[in-house]
């Protein structure tokens, strides 16, 4: 049996009651911290609201704790002073407790589809890619994304050489390959080969996929092959950060780039333009902008 015991407090005051809670043996906490979204010039941001009230939630579970509920009411009015009628309670079966999102698959109105672990559907005439997000970051959801997805599912890429800077779980790595990559350059900050490598698997893909953890502005990696597509789906001020580092416009002809917003895109049009690119297609969903350049030899 899962108990649950929630306290609600002045999100300010929420270090002092984790630290009370953990000097008394108690680690198994919860909550939200209470943000609002800002607009700032890359895209979005936060604001932590500090005169907001938050629920802490505490969990014990009657295998590592012996008398619970009632060892918990008492740790709990006896540590913070409280009443009991202000402690919320509930309890129910641990597995009931484990919460899982399921993904809803996305068509992406060009024949192609999203397809998630938990699908039943059946997609007749349609082609499929296959994936679970698991840890990384990237799950096809973002307007960004699937702008993306559908500049590269709508081209030819037989035998081509790509490179996917900020891959997160791959999405975009994967569809390069579905759509005839030959060798597919994926690189992330984080570690994300076995995300990648698990939904390559997933859609049966045989092509050459390497994977690399590196950090692309202050890093000590250095991208010196050329490839015939680059894509970059981070966000307007990082990307120019790349190039400049990198001097990544000499890398290719082609760039697919996205996580732009449509108030922070002068500087980034201006480097292109500067390095002989013309703008061959430019999608928009809401504020949400992918550009394809391309340079003519």
């Amino acid at each position: 049996m899962l108990h649950e015991f929630i306290l609600t407090i002045p999100y300010k005051e929420i270090d002092q009651y984790t630290d009370k809670l953990n000097s008394v043996g108690v680690y198994n906490l919860y909550y939200e911290s209470p943000i609002e979204i800002i607009k700032v010039q890359n895209g979005y941001g936060y604001e932590e609201k500090e005169d907001e009230q938050v629920e802490l939630k505490i969990y014990a579970s009657d295998v590592e704790v012996e008398g619970l509920p009632e060892a918990y009411f008492t740790l709990l009015e006896d540590t913070f002073s409280v009443a009991r009628d202000e402690i919320k309670y509930s309890s129910g079966n641990e597995t009931a407790w484990e919460q899982t999102y399921e993904f809803e698959d996305i068509d992406l109105g060009n024949d192609w589809v999203i397809v998630y672990p938990n699908s039943t559907e059946q997609y007749e005439g349609k082609n499929l890619l296959k994936f679970d997000p698991l840890a990384a970051f990237g799950t096809g959801l973002h307007e960004t994304t699937q702008g993306c997805l559908r500049m590269i599912l709508d081209s030819d890429l037989t035998n081509k050489t790509v490179l996917d800077l900020g891959t997160g779980s791959g999405m975009l790595t994967i569809a390069a390959s579905l759509k005839g990559a030959k060798k597919v350059v994926a690189v992330d900050y984080e570690d994300v080969a076995r995300e990648l490598y698990h939904n390559a698997e997933l859609n049966g893909l045989a092509n050459d996929i390497e994977v690399i953890q590196a950090d692309l502005i202050t890093g000590d990696y250095q991208i010196n092959d050329t490839y015939d597509v680059i894509f970059i789906n981070i966000g307007a001020n990082e990307t120019v950060k790349i190039i400049n580092r990198h001097d990544l416009l000499k890398n290719s002809d082609q760039f697919i780039i996205s996580g732009l917003v449509e108030w922070n895109l002068d500087e980034l049009l201006a480097l292109f333009e500067k390095g002989g690119f013309t703008i061959r297609e430019r999608a928009q969903t809401n504020e949400w902008v992918t550009i394809s350049f391309e340079r003519e030899r």
